[in-house]
């Protein structure tokens, strides 16, 4: 029996989620003995999933339908891989094949419901794991998520499509709120940091800033006059501006460029002095969100928990540091967290 049944719609050929899947099968190695099967079993969901939504009730659908319904009771976690953009709750992707010409399918959370709740019985408890990057995160992407009580924890990809599936089927389901990604050494889940998503968010904004794009372009027109003539101040400034910038190690690039701030050298009262000031200021506020974005990932973090319950409805549960309910707020506020709420269901 496969203990972990990884649904895999990353892409048509599954290459995306081949690293969780490995990893995976370290954490949880294959059995000794030459008739243990292997723990962590791979399903191919993606031509089933255009299957369904098209239609198509052949013989092979209902075939391929049984098994994946009859691995998925037998399992003691069902594992979910579909790409998540951060700027969107409103559907998932399956990534098309490189070189393809096709764009990416999108996948929606009632789509994704419908898919689940066919595969998924009744009478059978299912702990499924989304494995979708920014899954547990807000239509306000840009919050600060460790800031529990500024986010609304009902308006996400992952809430919408437990949503749909509750209290329809029984489920304890899991998601993220950064990207996310699994250790090959260990075969444990790591979670992009709030830090790096905010660097990332800084650096995509910064970039598209038309102040940003106006210095960027007046710098590509004007450094190699600059140059000239050698040994000038603002020649030197070219210099250590451009070694720095360069520096492979961002946080070392960051330091180089605020010390050429406060020892630029560039002569008083001069237009290209100013360009060019404010120029290194701008490639410092990027630097900068460059180094935040680089903040590690981490474990045990950034992890949500979806249970629904009888007169409480969906409750949501922030798994680290703390255990707390943060959706509804009056329940999270009112009552301690019993562990069992977020108890795997058992199996027997």
């Amino acid at each position: 029996m496969a203990k972990q049944i990884f649904l895999n719609m990353s892409d048509d050929l599954g290459l995306d989620g081949r690293k969780a899947i490995d990893a995976l099968r370290i954490k949880f190695p294959r059995p000794q003995g030459y008739f243990k099967s292997e723990q962590v079993k791979e399903i191919m969901l993606v031509d089933f999933y255009r299957d369904h939504i098209n239609g198509v009730r052949n013989r092979s659908y209902h075939k391929t339908l049984n098994k994946i319904k009859n691995e998925c009771m037998k399992a003691d976690r069902v594992l979910l891989s579909l790409h998540g953009p951060m700027r969107s709750v409103n559907y998932g992707i399956i990534k098309a094949p490189v070189g393809s010409g096709r764009q990416d399918e999108h996948v929606t959370d009632q789509q994704l419901a419908d898919l689940l709740l066919i595969i998924f019985t009744r009478s059978h408890c299912y702990n499924l794991s989304l494995v979708m990057c920014f899954g547990a995160r807000s239509s306000q992407y840009a919050l600060d998520h460790q800031n529990l009580d500024a986010v609304d924890w009902s308006d996400s990809f992952a809430y919408n499509l437990f949503n749909r599936i509750s209290p329809r089927r029984q489920i304890r389901m899991t998601a993220r709120t950064g990207e996310l990604s699994f250790n090959t050494l260990t075969g444990i889940a790591e979670v992009q940091s709030e830090m790096s998503v905010q660097g990332t968010i800084d650096n995509a904004e910064i970039r598209h800033e038309q102040l940003f794009v106006d210095s960027q372009n007046w710098w590509n027109t004007h450094i190699a006059g600059l140059m000239n003539p050698p040994g000038s101040a603002k020649a030197l400034f070219v210099i250590a501006l451009e070694t720095a910038r360069l520096n492979p190690d961002a946080a070392a690039a960051l330091a180089l460029l605020r010390q050429l701030r406060r020892n630029h050298g560039l002569p008083a009262r001069d237009a290209q002095s100013r360009e060019l000031l404010n120029y290194l200021g701008n490639l410092i506020r990027l630097t900068e969100a460059s180094v935040r974005q680089l903040d590690p990932v981490k474990n045990k973090y950034g992890k949500l928990v979806y249970r629904h319950f009888h007169g409480s409805g969906n409750c949501v549960f922030v798994k680290y540091p703390v255990t707390r309910c943060v959706h509804p707020k009056h329940l999270g506020q009112s009552y301690p967290v019993p562990t069992d709420y977020l108890r795997k269901f058992a199996h027997g």
